[in-house]
């Protein structure tokens, strides 16, 4: 407990999955939340819950897609809890989609969520961060994807990867610039979640056959739960991490090494 006191944060896609966990572990380790998603009916569910105790959180309804939001999230951060510490992005999209199979839209549609909005993100939120006198942490949700390949995900392994070296340029230059900004990125494996869910629909198989893919493709022998990702996010938060920074911490039971 307690390990986030003091701090705000903005964590992106945060009604459900990996983002719903770290939200809720934020709250429990002391920080203040605005969390944002799409989703208008989980979000205002999920910040009544966690603020029965108190005002730790705030829902803001957003694509973070669209660039014109983030000004507005980032300003709704600072006038609501006074100051901005700690960026999650978390929000993500994946197509069962070979390279044959990828239309244009997919394609854009992807790279506009994962990647561009990940940009969109950084950007904005360093320029709230860099002066306000306190350690900062981003933190880039990627994806064991990034580091290897899958013929099927094309676009999202695409975007994952150009998220690993985004991560790694914004680490160096707030390094060079002498701001007190980390940036780090977390790298889930096989995670068991709605967008899994989801991701087996696309493949057109049960959620029990996409789990047994990828089981048989985890080495530690069971697949990951939403805290498994969240617990690894709240480390590089918390000023733990504080000489952590263009790291990319893997979470994923051991199958990138397969």
């Amino acid at each position: 407990m307690g390990r986030l006191q003091n701090k705000v944060a903005i964590v992106t896609g945060g009604s459900m999955g990996i983002g719903e966990a770290t939200v809720r572990l934020f709250v429990q380790e002391g920080a203040q939340v605005i969390f944002c998603s799409r989703n208008r009916d989980a979000g205002k569910e999920l910040e009544q819950d966690l603020n029965q105790k108190g005002n730790q959180t705030k829902f803001f309804q957003m694509d973070v897609s669209d660039v014109k939001r983030w000004p507005e999230l980032v300003k709704t951060a600072s006038d609501t809890f006074g100051k901005l510490n700690i960026l999650v992005n978390n929000a993500g999209i994946s197509y069962h989609l070979n390279i044959e199979d990828t239309d244009l839209d997919s394609w854009e549609r992807t790279i506009a969520v994962n990647q561009s909005a990940v940009f969109y993100g950084m950007k904005y939120c360093m320029e709230a961060m860099k002066n306000n006198g306190e350690m900062c942490s981003i933190i880039n949700v990627s994806s064991s994807y990034s580091m290897i390949a899958d013929g099927e995900y094309f676009a999202y392994c695409a975007t994952k990867a150009a998220v690993d070296n985004m991560t790694k340029a914004a680490a160096i230059y707030c390094g060079q610039k002498k701001y007190r900004i980390r940036v780090n990125s977390v790298h889930p494996g096989a995670v068991i979640t709605p967008m899994a869910a989801y991701s087996a629909k696309q493949a057109g198989i049960s959620l029990e056959e996409y789990c047994a893919g990828y089981l048989a493709v985890t080495p530690i022998g069971y697949l990951g739960e939403p805290n498994d990702i969240a617990y690894g996010i709240v480390y590089l938060a918390s000023d733990e991490s504080k000489y952590v920074t263009a790291s990319h911490l893997v979470i994923d039971g051991g199958s990138i090494a397969i």
